[in-house]
């Protein structure tokens, strides 16, 4: 028998098993989620508002049903319309705006 190499079973063996005991890892998980309910439960103990909601004041209204624009090509033309009568009904004083901006010039009014 050779110092170097383990004959027979041995041979199979590709770490020694002196490295791992072998509940190391189911140790270590259950060390790890005792640790996470540790967390958990000092959280709700520390702070009992962080896992519940309460009434926290008015709440803003929804707009009125429907909620949801169905035509805005057709919303958009009515409103590009409407834009478009309002100055029409107002071309008068716009054309006097203009007039009095083009006789004093740009800058403060004087």
């Amino acid at each position: 028998m050779r110092m170097g190499r383990p004959q027979g079973k041995e041979q199979d063996v590709r770490f020694e098993p002196s490295d791992v005991p072998a509940f190391l890892p189911l140790w270590l998980a259950a060390g790890l989620a005792s640790f996470i309910i540790i967390v958990l439960v000092g959280i709700t103990i520390g702070f009992p508002l962080a896992d519940r909601q309460q009434y926290r004041g008015p709440m803003q209204a929804l707009p009125p049903a429907p909620r949801l624009q169905l035509t805005p090509a057709h919303d958009l033309e009515a409103y590009q319309a409407a834009k478009r009568r309002e100055l029409r009904g107002r071309n008068g004083a716009i054309e006097a705006a203009m007039q009095d901006t083009a006789k004093q010039g740009w800058g403060p009014p004087r």
